[in-house]
């Protein structure tokens, strides 16, 4: 059985190079035409290996941050922009906003770009859209070439992020910007999620009132505790069982299960047909959900009545399955428009001051797959904090 991640591992020493430097390229501490040090010298500063410097310095090469002449050595050839100040916008970035998502076809990704739009356009603004499908480097490279042609910026973070460079450049850089979905612990910004605490401890309750005692709670390897919005269902989860009085049980918290789920048998498989299995589970997301679901399938394990299951998402296979899920929705367009329009409102100066933090209320939809009649219940909202 797996465990809950308690200490998560150390950023690798090549990432840490590669965000020192390419943080002091944007923020024009390394200015256009500098020459980098040698690989040699760079692996003594930072105490690693050659090659790591060489990977590191690759990516940034990758970028267009940095230009490599054989016998001279390694040039900044980005210009860059000077930390704390804004660079003027030409004239088609004033009406312009930028959107980066995270995974081409997700469904989330997909409802907010149109939320965005359908705020966007009223107000005279175009949108150019980039998706990073969770490399960090990919959102580097977007951030900087979106951002020289438009006013501002939405942001779906990486996945497994406590802290960001590049963002906190964009920070420090006075450059307005929303994050979508997620937010980053260390950096005060601009951001619009969904109360993943509300709505994982509506779905969590709502097992508790049907009876079940040994509830699990399953997240996959899309996303660990270091990202926020799986840490605030886990959080949801963890509060409902406090306030009605049951222990938080490790053994009851899987993590790190893959998804999509590879061929059979697999980790779902041991999971279902384990003596320790739980009652119930709630699933950070649907598509882990379905995954447990098709493994209960293969083994003639009933849901509900042998095993409880409630997602998280609301995707749109999640009423079609033969026992239809139980899950909680978000208002996924409503992310979009709320995060263009308080961009927009920044951009044009009708909002000031400290960081807007929007949390939108979300619904548990009750099916079948938790043995409970077809209700909807709302979370308790939050609104902005």
């Amino acid at each position: 059985m797996q465990r809950s991640e308690k200490n998560p591992p150390a950023k690798a020493l090549y990432s840490q190079i590669l965000d020192e430097v390419r943080r002091r390229i944007l923020s024009g501490e390394l200015p256009l035409g500098a020459r980098l040090p040698t690989e040699m010298e760079m692996a003594q500063q930072y105490r690693s290996s050659r090659g790591t410097v060489r990977q590191a310095l690759s990516v940034l090469v990758n970028e267009g941050l940095l230009e490599r002449i054989q016998g001279s050595g390694t040039f900044v050839r980005q210009s860059p922009l000077v930390a704390g100040t804004r660079t003027p916008q030409p004239q088609q970035a004033q009406k312009s906003i930028g959107l980066i998502l995270c995974r081409v076809g997700g469904e989330l990704d997909m409802h907010i770009l149109l939320g965005a739009e359908q705020a966007a356009k009223p107000r005279g603004y175009q949108l150019s859209f980039a998706y990073t499908e969770e490399n960090a480097q990919q959102l580097a490279v977007d951030i900087a070439r979106l951002r020289a042609s438009t006013a501002g910026l939405i942001i779906f973070p990486i996945s497994d992020t406590p802290h960001d460079a590049t963002l906190a450049q964009l920070k420090a850089d006075n450059f307005p910007f929303v994050l979508v979905d997620r937010y980053i612990p260390d950096l005060d910004c601009d951001y619009v999620v969904s109360d993943n605490i509300g709505g994982a401890y509506r779905a969590t309750e709502h097992l508790l009132i049907l009876g079940h005692t040994r509830i699990g709670f399953m997240y996959s390897d899309q996303g660990s505790l270091l990202t926020t919005s799986v840490r605030d269902r886990w959080e949801g989860y963890r509060k409902a069982l406090r306030e009605y009085n049951l222990p938080y049980d490790e053994t009851l918290v899987y993590h790190n299960v893959p998804v999509p789920a590879p061929e059979p048998p697999n980790v779902y498989d041991e999971i279902v047909t384990s003596p320790q299995r739980p009652d119930a589970f709630f699933t950070v997301n649907d598509p882990t959900a379905l995954a447990l679901f098709q493994a209960t399938q293969r083994h003639n394990i009933r849901v509900p009545e042998d095993l409880a299951i409630v997602g998280f998402d609301n995707e749109s296979f999640s009423a079609l399955l033969s026992t239809p899920l139980t899950t909680v929705v978000q208002q996924r367009v409503e992310l979009g428009m709320r995060a263009a329009t308080l961009l927009i409102n920044r951009i044009e100066g009708q909002v000031v001051g400290p960081s807007r933090h929007i949390e939108l209320p979300t619904n548990l939809i009750i099916r079948q797959s938790c043995g409970a009649r077809l209700r909807i219940l709302s979370a308790a909202p939050t609104g902005e904090v």
